[in-house]
C-alpha cells in the first residue's frame, strides 16, 4: 500500500464497492429471467459490471506510484476495456447453463478469467520508464483467486432465485477484483533507470482518474436505476399478484391460487415432488347462520373458520377459500390414507365447537372429502373431482363425516350426478309423469277414487322406480316444484271423474316448510274446481318428525277445509301411537312390504291384524296396498281394511286410461 495514492485506491475501493453490488443485481436478473427479457437484462449487467470492473482495475493501476515516469499504450488499454465487457457478457451466458454446477464454474470461471485477462492486458497497457520484472507465483495466485471467488459468487447467485440475498456474493466479487490487483501489483516491480527523472505526473493522473470514476459511475447509475425502476415495477407486480390470489375476507388463496398450486404441485410430481392429499370442506348450516343472522356475521364466521383451519393443518399444507363456504386444503403432510383421513377427521372436529360472533352463538360443523395424489392421479382436475366426489358422498351420508376417495365410489357417484342430470332435465322438460292407481272399496269391490303416483321413463335408463329418483328429486330441491305439478294434474283429473271418486296424493314432508301448502291445495282447488272432500294427502310418519307443531296447524287447516288425511307406509317408521291421537289421521294404510308376504307369513300377518283392529278401534279406515294375489285379498278383507289397491285390480294408468275405466264402470263392481 506505500507504493499506492490512498486517495485514489479509496476511489477505486468506492467505485468497486458500488460496482460489485450492481454486478451482482444486474446479473442475478440476467441468470433467473425469462423470456427474452434475458437480453435486456445481459447486456445492462454486461456493460456496467465490465465497465466497473475495469475502472476500479484502472483507477487503481493510476493510483500506483512505481516512482518513474509513466505513460499508457491507448489501444491496449481500450482492449483492456473491451475484455471486461465482452468477457462478462460471454460469463453472464455460461452462467445460465441448466447445471448449475457447470454453470458456476463455466460461467464463473469465465468471469474470473476475464478480469484476470483485463488486469493483465491493462498491465501491458502502462508503460513505466524503468526495468519491469514480474513475480509468476504472485501472478497465478492472483488469477486463482478471481476464479475462485467469482465462480463462488455465481453459485450463490444461482441458488437464490429470490434475490433476497446479496451480501456475501457482493463481498466475494469484490475480493476477486480487490484480490486480483493487489496480489498482481505485489508480482509487478519497477526500477528506476539511473539519470531519468523520479515520480509521475501525479495531478493529471488524479484527474484522469477522477474522469473514469465519473464515467464509471454514470454507466453503473445507470444499471442501478433500471434494476431500482424494475424492482419497484416487480414490487407493484408482486402486491397485484397478491392480490389476485388472495381471499380479501379471510386471507386465504382463492380459487386462482388453489388452481396455480394443484397445477405447481401435480408437475412437481414427475420430478421430485412429494405425495399430497387434497382435502375439500364445505361448512354444514351456514346459510342458516347467513340467513337468521345477518351477512356481517357470515362473514365473521368465515373468517374465524379460516383461523381454525390454519390450527387444524401443518404449516407446509395449503389452505384456500375456494366458495362461498367451501375451502380446499392442499396436505402436504398428508402423504397417505391414515394421515389424510387424521387431518380430515380434525377439521371437523374443530369445525363442530361453536362458534362465539358479535355476541351470538353459532353452532355449523364440517364434512370433508379428501382424495390422494399421486396414489389416485396425478392430474389437477381429476383430483378436485374425485376430492369433490368424496365430499358429496360425505354430505350425502349426514353432516359431519369425513370420506376418502376410492374408485368404486367414483362410479357410484359419476352415476348418481348422471341421474340428477337426467333428473333436472325431465323436469325442466315436465316429462314427469303422473299415473294412477285405482282404489277399491275393500266390502263392495267398487272404486272409491285412485293415487296419485309419479312416474318417469328415462331416455337412457328406460324407466326408473320412484323409490330411485323421488328422494333424489328431495334432495335437488325440486320437490316442491313437482309436488305443485303433481297437485294441479291430479286434481284436474279427478275433477273429470264421477262425483263419487276422489283421489290420493302423496306429499312430501319438505312440502311442509315454509308454511305454503296450505294456500297452494286451496288455490288449486279453486282453480280446477275439484271439491275438497274428494282429495285425500297421504304424509309418511318423517313429516310428523321434522317439525310436529307446523305439521299439527297446517294438517289441521287441512282437515278443517274438508280434506281428508291418510298415514301412509304405517308400521315401517316409530309407529308411535301418539301420531293417531295428535294428528288429524283418518286413514291408515299398511305398508306392501307386509301385504306382500301375506298371508303365510306369521309375523306380517299378525301385524296386519293388529293394525286393523287398531284402525277399528278407533274409528279409522283402512287401507292396504300391494295387493297382487287373491289370498292377499280374501286376508285383507277377512280382517276389517276398509280399502284396498294393487296390481291385483289394475295397474297405474295414465289421466286418459282411468278415466275410460271409471267411465265405463259407473258403480259396477270390480271382479275379484
Amino acid at each position: 500500500m506505500n507504493d499506492h495514492n490512498a486517495m485514489l485506491v479509496a476511489l477505486a475501493a468506492l467505485l468497486c464497492l458500488l460496482g460489485s453490488f450492481v454486478t451482482v443485481q444486474l446479473a442475478h436478473r440476467t441468470i433467473h429471467a425469462r423470456g427474452r427479457t434475458w437480453l435486456h437484462w445481459w447486456f445492462l449487467a454486461s456493460v456496467s459490471a465490465g465497465s466497473s470492473i475495469w475502472a476500479t482495475h484502472f483507477i487503481a493501476m493510476l493510483g500506483y506510484r512505481p516512482g518513474v515516469p509513466v505513460e499508457f499504450d491507448a489501444t491496449l488499454t481500450i482492449v483492456s476495456a473491451l475484455i471486461a465487457i465482452g468477457g462478462t457478457a460471454i460469463g453472464l451466458t455460461l452462467c445460465r447453463l441448466r447445471h448449475r454446477t457447470l454453470a458456476a464454474l463455466c460461467g464463473g470461471g469465465t468471469i474470473g478469467l476475464t478480469i484476470s485477462a483485463m488486469h493483465y492486458v491493462g498491465m501491458f497497457a502502462y508503460r513505466p520508464d524503468g526495468i519491469v520484472s514480474w513475480r509468476p507465483e504472485f501472478i497465478a495466485a492472483s488469477i486463482g483467486f478471481a476464479i475462485c471467488l467469482a465462480a463462488g459468487a455465481i453459485a450463490l447467485i444461482r441458488a437464490n432465485p429470490g434475490g433476497d440475498r446479496t451480501l456475501l456474493p457482493t463481498v466475494m466479487t469484490m475480493l476477486a477484483i480487490i484480490t486480483l490487483h493487489f496480489l498482481g501489483m505485489a508480482g509487478f516491480e519497477v526500477a528506476p533507470i539511473a539519470g531519468v527523472s523520479r515520480g509521475a505526473d501525479s495531478d493529471v493522473f488524479t484527474a484522469m482518474a477522477g474522469a473514469i470514476a465519473l464515467a464509471a459511475v454514470l454507466i453503473v447509475g445507470t444499471g442501478i436505476s433500471t434494476h431500482l425502476f424494475e424492482e419497484t415495477r416487480a414490487q407493484s407486480q408482486e402486491e397485484l399478484r397478491k392480490m389476485a390470489m388472495t381471499d380479501a375476507l379471510t386471507g386465504l388463496g382463492n380459487r386462482l391460487s388453489f388452481v396455480t398450486r394443484m397445477a405447481n404441485n401435480c408437475l412437481r410430481l414427475h420430478t421430485r415432488g412429494k405425495p399430497f392429499a387434497l382435502l375439500m370442506v364445505d361448512l354444514d348450516r351456514f346459510k342458516a347462520i347467513n340467513d337468521t343472522l345477518g351477512h356481517p356475521v357470515g362473514d365473521l364466521l368465515l373468517v374465524a373458520v379460516a383461523e381454525r383451519l390454519r390450527e387444524a393443518v401443518r404449516g407446509r399444507d395449503f389452505i384456500a377459500r375456494i366458495g362461498g363456504d367451501e375451502f380446499a386444503v392442499i396436505a402436504l403432510s398428508a402423504v397417505d390414507e391414515a394421515s389424510a383421513q387424521a387431518l380430515a377427521e380434525r377439521i371437523v372436529s374443530v369445525l363442530s365447537e361453536p362458534f362465539m360472533l358479535d355476541g351470538h352463538l353459532a353452532e355449523i360443523g364440517g364434512s370433508v372429502g379428501a382424495t390422494l395424489a399421486p396414489h389416485f392421479s396425478d392430474d389437477p382436475e381429476t383430483l378436485t373431482q374425485q376430492a369433490d366426489l368424496a365430499l358429496y358422498r360425505a354430505k350425502h351420508d349426514g353432516r359431519g363425516r369425513t370420506c376418502l376417495f376410492n374408485p368404486e365410489l367414483a362410479a357410484t357417484l359419476l352415476d348418481r350426478i348422471a341421474l340428477e342430470t337426467d333428473l333436472r332435465r325431465a323436469c325442466a322438460n315436465q316429462a314427469i309423469e303422473v299415473a294412477y292407481q285405482p282404489i277399491l272399496d275393500a266390502r263392495t269391490g267398487r272404486f272409491t277414487g285412485a293415487e296419485a303416483l309419479l312416474r318417469w321413463t328415462c331416455e337412457t335408463r328406460g324407466e326408473v322406480p320412484p323409490n330411485v329418483f323421488v328422494p333424489v328429486i328431495e334432495e335437488l330441491g325440486l320437490i316442491g316444484t313437482i309436488g305443485e305439478m303433481v297437485l294441479e294434474r291430479a286434481c284436474a283429473a279427478a275433477a273429470s271423474w264421477p262425483d263419487h271418486l276422489g283421489v290420493s296424493i302423496n306429499v312430501s314432508p319438505l312440502q311442509f316448510g315454509g308454511g305454503t301448502l296450505l294456500a297452494t291445495i286451496a288455490s288449486t282447488l279453486q282453480r280446477t274446481g275439484l271439491a275438497p272432500h274428494r282429495l285425500q294427502i297421504e304424509i309418511t310418519e318423517s313429516a310428523l318428525l321434522a317439525d310436529d307443531t307446523l305439521v299439527l296447524q297446517t294438517l289441521e287447516a287441512l282437515r278443517a277445509s274438508g280434506l281428508s288425511i291418510a298415514l301412509d307406509d304405517f308400521g315401517t317408521g316409530y309407529s308411535s301411537l301418539s301420531y293417531l291421537h295428535r294428528f288429524p289421521i283418518d286413514c291408515i294404510k299398511i305398508d306392501r312390504s307386509f301385504v306382500t308376504r301375506l298371508p303365510h307369513d306369521t309375523g306380517s300377518a299378525s301385524i296386519v291384524r293388529a293394525i286393523c283392529d287398531l284402525g277399528t278401534s278407533l274409528g279409522l279406515k283402512i287401507a292396504a296396498e300391494g295387493i297382487e294375489t287373491e289370498p292377499q285379498r280374501q286376508f285383507i278383507v277377512d280382517h276389517g281394511c276398509s280399502h284396498m289397491q294393487g296390481y291385483r285390480f289394475s295397474r297405474p294408468l295414465d289421466a286418459q286410461a282411468i278415466a275410460a275405466l271409471f267411465a265405463t264402470s259407473r258403480g259396477s263392481k270390480v271382479a275379484a
